[in-house]
């Protein structure tokens, strides 16, 4: 058949533009394996890490340097220790710079090695006056002939980063330039690809229809659309799997490791003992805040976090505040102030949750920040400027917006600093990050939440005149909520109960079994939920405490099984005891047919509360799981060091007198009530609620604060209940001190 000789040229001229577009190609790719070749050795021979490693000694020289001044302005063992090991760091990282790398890199500088040699030149001589003092110890003309040293030292130190920045930043341009000479080739290349390209696809584009290269254009799109959303959803599906499992993962070990401490700090100790103890559980405790910080950042990114609103009694809530805040702010000797204005509601509409959350965020904050002088938190209603000046109390209430202020005498930020403060891990600087620690997501947080609640926080400050935090909230005043039932502190249980536990961790399992049996109860504990399922098959129990997960069979599946179970062991209590803290575990749990969420760690108190909500005994009146947990009797802390700093005979005769002394004090609030006298209602309420949180009694201290900051215009009724919630309190207080053996 014979060919048409245009098409016969299109073909060869297509042909030799295709030949000379592959050996453009092939040039490029020559050239452009060759800048792959370079880049991967300058990687391969990029020296960051030493010049980091200069930095690090650098920085270790001026550490050391300071921990030299501080054993020469305070001697003693524990600076002299603190000496030796931050000279042995400095040490390990001259170590590291005067390697074979760093060597081989600098042998022709002379400079360098002359730097280098007065360095080890230090060490040498400081190690040989070390092996000549007596056992170790350095005397004090040791200590200032060796600041001596290091003071003509600073130079040379400083020279090797200057010498090796040199040599490296010499390497960088000579790269610099062959790469330029490289990509000058390259362009041109790339121009004449270019050329040839578009020539080829002229001639193409009259051999393929344009609807229906369109089509594929759009099909491929459509494909590639599809795909980008599948694995978009994937990623956010991992994203949710892989959260859950790092709450679970390190939430189990530290459940384990908090429940030990606490029973290990309830054990018989000295003092160092007892300091240790305490150190290891607030790292414990400061590893779990930051957990929840990660997770709850991680929910509001992807909007799960759900608010639920609730009737909140604003002296209660204050009043817990105060509990919790108070011992942190007597340890720096800091006064701690909570106020409500008159005109604030009483009972609001809010997530309390999330509320105490916030506000102990920002209390916490100003007590760590806070030096000297006080930390107050003042609530007050803050009138819309669109109400009509004639609006009734009631509507103002109602409507209005309620500011939340919390102000401190502390450190103070300057504007850049505030300017960041609210940005994700913000802590104002470096040195306040060191010197303070935290993960600085809590005010990124509380802000989210603030305004999750329609609300926003703001801040005023100046550098050393302390700052002020104001969070402005709509909670609409509501009717009083059915209060929690608190259970009363007690030792012993109502009966003893046959609880079943699926736990797979080692060392949970040995912590609850120390908790269940020092609450008064038998356990028998399983690896999974399969053996927990063949066990109650088998045997009666009281109560099942669920691990989530564990191999095998996990803890939703086993629930479903036992629901399964013919009556009456398909009716058992089934508790969720799990460190996945996420809302979603809690709901496929109650789900799943169990009964109540403990997330871990479980504290103890948590663990007896529940038991007595759901565990068969005595009538007991159940809190649902959605209202709040019974609060502590006593701070702990704070009883023991008041027992302590006092003989034993000492301390029961002042707990003794607390409680004569504080029952007489009722009869004189009747009277300041008969006699309508708010002032001296208010003052001897306040006498007893100081006197209580100095004894760590927070049985008391609650509504002796209630009573205190009852509202000008509050009715006879709500003083008269006040004051019988208080002489209740004083007999728990009373019970409590006689089960710990505290008075007789």
């Amino acid at each position: 058949m014979m060919t048409d000789p245009s098409q016969r040229k299109r073909r060869t001229l297509l042909t030799l533009m295709a030949a000379a577009l592959a050996l453009a190609f092939g040039a490029v790719f020559y050239l452009e394996g060759r800048q792959v070749n370079m880049l991967q050795a300058s990687v391969r021979t990029e020296h960051d890490s030493l010049v980091w490693s200069m930095f690090q000694l650098e920085v270790e020289y001026l550490k050391l340097q300071g921990e030299l001044q501080h054993a020469i302005d305070k001697p003693g063992v524990a600076s002299l220790e603190s000496l030796k090991t931050r000279y042995e760091i400095f040490v390990s990282r001259l170590g590291v710079i005067a390697g074979d790398q760093a060597s081989n890199m600098m042998q022709d500088d002379l400079a360098y090695q002359q730097a280098l040699a007065q360095v080890r030149g230090f060490v040498l001589w400081f190690d040989a006056q070390a092996s000549r003092s007596n056992g170790g110890a350095f005397d004090e003309t040791l200590l200032h002939n060796t600041q001596q040293r290091m003071a003509e030292l600073y130079t040379p130190v400083r020279d090797l980063s200057l010498r090796l920045s040199q040599h490296l930043a010499a390497q960088a341009t000579q790269r610099i330039a062959l790469i330029r000479d490289q990509s000058k080739y390259s362009i041109g290349l790339t121009l004449f690809q270019c050329v040839l390209t578009l020539g080829f696809a002229l001639l193409a584009l009259q051999q393929f229809r344009r609807l229906d290269a369109r089509r594929k254009a759009l099909e491929t799109l459509a494909q590639n659309l599809s795909e980008a959303r599948t694995e978009a959803e994937s990623a956010n599906r991992a994203k949710s799997v892989f959260l859950a499992n790092m709450s679970h993962e390190v939430r189990t070990p530290l459940h384990g490791l908090l429940g030990m401490l606490s029973l290990l700090k309830d054990s018989p100790l000295n003092e160092v003992q007892q300091e240790q103890v305490a150190t290891a559980g607030e790292s414990a405790r400061h590893l779990l805040v930051i957990l929840n910080d990660i997770l709850d950042m991680s929910k509001l990114e992807s909007g799960s976090l759900q608010m639920n609103p609730e009737p909140v009694e604003l002296p209660r809530l204050l009043a817990e505040l105060e509990a919790l805040m108070l011992p942190q702010a007597h340890a720096k000797q800091l006064a701690l102030q909570l106020s409500m204005a008159p005109d604030v509601p009483r009972w609001v509409r809010a997530d309390v949750t999330r509320l105490r959350q916030v506000l102990l965020n920002l209390l916490s904050n100003a007590i760590k920040f806070c030096e000297a002088g006080a930390v107050s938190l003042d609530v007050t209603l803050r009138r819309d400027e669109d109400l009509p000046a004639d609006s009734s109390a009631d509507s103002v209430a109602a409507t209005a917006m309620l500011r939340f202020t919390v102000i401190d005498t502390g450190i103070g930020m300057d504007e850049a600093t505030q300017n960041r403060l609210f940005e994700r891990f913000s802590q104002g600087d470096a040195s306040t990050s060191r010197r303070f620690g935290g993960t600085g997501l809590g005010l990124e947080i509380s802000r989210n939440l603030a305004r999750r609640m329609g609300g926003d926080i703001r801040v005023n400050s100046a550098l050393n005149l302390g700052s002020t935090f104001i969070v402005e909230l709509p909670l609409p005043a509501c009717e009083p909520g059915v209060a929690p039932v608190v259970v009363p502190a007690s030792n012993q249980p109502a009966r003893s109960l046959r609880i079943l536990v699926s736990e797979d961790h080692e060392i949970n399992r040995k912590y609850l079994e120390a908790v269940l049996q020092r609450l008064g109860h038998s356990a028998r504990f399983c690896h999974n939920g399969k053996e927990a399922l063949q066990a109650l098959m088998r045997d009666d129990f009281d109560i099942v405490l669920m691990d989530l997960h564990t191999p095998v069979m996990d803890g939703l599946t086993a629930t479903e099984a036992m629901r399964a179970l013919p009556a009456p062991k398909r009716h058992i209590k089934i508790v969720a005891l799990t460190a996945d803290a996420f809302e979603e575990s809690r709901q496929r749990a109650l789900a799943a047919g169990m009964d109540d969420f403990l997330a871990k760690p479980v504290h103890i108190a948590d663990l007896q509360a529940m038991l007595l909500r759901h565990g068969p005994g005595p009538a007991v009146e159940r809190v649902p799981a959605t209202q709040a947990e019974p609060l502590p009797a006593i701070d702990q802390q704070t009883l023991n060091q008041v027992r302590n700093a006092l003989p034993p005979e000492t301390f029961q005769q002042l707990l003794q007198a607390f409680l004569r002394d504080e029952a007489q004090s009722l009869p004189n609030l009747e009277r300041a009530l008969r006699a309508q006298s708010r002032g001296e209602l208010r003052q001897t309420a306040h006498s007893v609620k100081g006197a209580a949180l100095s004894l760590g009694l927070l049985v008391v201290s609650r509504p002796a604060m209630v009573l205190e900051q009852l509202p000008a215009d509050a009715s006879p009724a709500a003083a008269e209940h006040a004051i019988r919630e208080l002489r209740v309190a004083l007999g728990q207080a009373r019970q409590v001190c006689q089960e710990m053996g505290l008075i007789s």
